[in-house]
């Protein structure tokens, strides 16, 4: 399933790589995750126009003002930000699960502090039931 997805942005980034817009504009084409990469197309209104993503990664756009990036890398909101030309473009990031609450260290197998019995206090089965039995058809099998 990855192996298609990777296929799919590359062939997308492929032909939005190849086909030239019929107006410039500075934003965020594709924003995706696949094969464990973020990969953030987009454009720039000019040529060799200073990118920024999420306040981290540089780059510049290239003669026809497009720009990429392909990084290992995980969005705590599932949304990056391209500052381009001092205006901060966003895009929500595909295939992109949000970070987990972890519980606070030193609780993680302890009970749950509460004024009601635990259910693991109640009484446990004496006596399990007996499997399922094949039923006999009387012709002597």
């Amino acid at each position: 399933m990855a192996h298609w997805i990777a296929i799919a942005a590359a062939a997308g980034a492929a032909a939005w790589v190849t086909c030239g817009s019929a107006w410039a504009t500075s934003d965020i084409t594709i924003a995706a995750i696949a094969t464990g990469r973020l990969y953030v197309v987009g454009s720039t209104d000019q040529p060799h126009t200073p990118v920024v993503l999420d306040g981290q990664f540089r780059t510049e756009s290239d003669d026809q003002g497009k720009f990429q990036y392909e990084l290992v890398y995980h969005p705590s909101r599932c949304i990056v930000s391209a500052m381009i030309a001092g205006e901060a473009h966003e895009a929500v990031v595909g295939n992109c699960g949000g970070s987990c609450a972890l519980p606070p260290s030193g609780t993680v197998g302890k009970p749950p502090v509460s004024g009601r019995t635990p259910q693991s206090a109640t009484p446990a089965i004496t006596h399990p039931p007996l499997p399922p039995q094949r039923p006999s058809s009387g012709l002597g099998t």
